[in-house]
């Protein structure tokens, strides 16, 4: 791609692996031009195809000149505004709300949710001013629900749901289309990003019992609901395809079981059914509420 094409590119951040990298090959299966923004090209040039569709470019989304500088050569690639935005970039950190480490969460919500806005902000100028364009961002289920230990991740991407529904309301007179993609355990190297913080790295903390008992939850769900980096990307191939695609785009039926959940129960009945769900039975055990 290293000319400019009649055809929208998309840009996608966090390009180089997992669903980013899944997301790049569908956009370029189905036709599209791609520039994948990642922090190492190095890396990404040996995990993406050599393709003439498809350029990659510097974009760490927690440096504003490569923000600036990253968007403004995927333009350059375009021609023009791009035609889709994919704000997939992001990472989870782990910890109870008591001790978990907040220089590191914050540094989580650079990435998460600023990075994510700072990306739109290079791009949504040229977007409305060509009166279309499309922003997709790459979600969970965790921006509906909360589970235990992972409270600050699931505020991330909450804010991010904030942010895009927001900018869903603010674009739609110049033609822009906004949607999240909710997808629940989703088999990449994720994990590999999830960085546990406080107490629930200790063996004798009081949320030790709490984290054996969650991943050993996880390790379950992943085994009977994962569905594959590949399923999200066709989403998000569906939704710039589909202009009567809604806002939020399920994946999973993970995902389904536990908005419903959520929608349908109160909060004290959706807590036990989450607990449920994840697998998590001595924790409610341990004094209950009042013991604690």
């Amino acid at each position: 791609m290293g000319t400019a094409s009649s055809a929208p590119s998309v840009l996608v951040t966090g390009a180089a692996r997992g669903i980013g990298r899944a997301v790049c090959l569908a956009l370029l299966a189905e036709g599209r031009h791609v520039v994948a923004g990642v922090r190492d090209v190095d890396a990404a040039t040996e995990a993406l195809p050599a393709d003439p569709r498809l350029a990659i470019v510097a974009l760490d989304v927690t440096d504003p000149d490569q923000v600036r500088d990253g968007v403004a050569e995927a333009e350059r690639l375009a021609g023009g505004a791009l035609g889709a935005v994919v704000n997939n970039a992001g990472w989870a950190l782990l910890g109870a709300v008591e001790d978990v480490d907040l220089a590191r969460a914050r540094e989580m919500f650079e990435t998460n949710f600023f990075g994510a806005a700072a990306v739109l902000q290079a791009a949504l100028p040229a977007m409305r001013a060509a009166r279309s364009g499309e922003v997709v961002a790459i979600s969970s289920i965790g921006a509906r629900i909360s589970n235990p230990l992972l409270g600050v991740y699931h505020a991330s991407k909450y804010a991010l749901t904030a942010l895009h529904e927001a900018l869903a309301v603010e674009v739609a007179p110049f033609g822009i289309r906004v949607h999240m993609i909710e997808p629940g355990m989703v088999g990449t190297e994720f994990s590999k990003a999830t960085r546990p913080t406080g107490s629930v790295v200790d063996p004798e903390g009081p949320y030790a019992p709490l984290f054996a008992e969650l991943r050993a939850g996880f390790g379950v769900w992943r085994a009977r609901h994962e569905v594959g980096p590949d399923d999200v990307a066709q989403a998000v191939v569906t939704a710039l395809a589909d202009p009567a695609a809604p806002f939020r785009i399920e994946v999973g039926e993970d995902t389904r079981i536990l908005a419903g959940a959520r929608e349908r129960l109160d909060d004290r009945a959706f807590h036990a059914e989450l607990l449920e769900f994840l697998s998590v039975r001595a924790w409610p055990d341990r004094g209950g509420p009042a013991g604690r």
